[in-house]
């Protein structure tokens, strides 16, 4: 098969995990993180950044989300505040982080 050389804009990015809860137990969540897809060039440079926090760069790169609910259950419109809160969750910046750089490049097929 030939390899198409298409210009994507757009990531969408699987966030899955799981909050301890008030009990101590684990209370799973899992959302979509719409991201802008970043070059090759733009990844090395992210991770050679030692001053841009996890954070910062989750916020950098998130255009939209779908999936996150408040405690009633009714989704929360994407803001740059709504995401700022959600980010706040210690450790869920990282998650986020990490399901992006994941999930952006190419994967080789056995």
């Amino acid at each position: 098969m030939a390899f198409k050389l298409v210009k994507r804009e757009k990531l969408p990015v699987q966030v899955k995990g799981h909050i301890k809860g008030e009990d101590g137990r684990p209370v799973p969540f899992d959302f979509t993180l719409h991201c802008i897809r970043l070059s090759q060039a733009q990844v090395q440079a992210v991770l050679e950044d030692k001053e841009e926090s996890v954070t910062a760069f989750v916020q950098r790169v998130s255009t939209g989300w779908e999936g996150v609910l408040d405690d009633q259950g009714n989704p929360i419109d994407f803001t740059a505040e709504n995401l700022a809160d959600v980010l706040e969750q210690p450790g869920l910046a990282a998650v986020c982080s990490k399901a992006y750089l994941s999930n952006i490049g190419a994967v080789a097929k056995n």
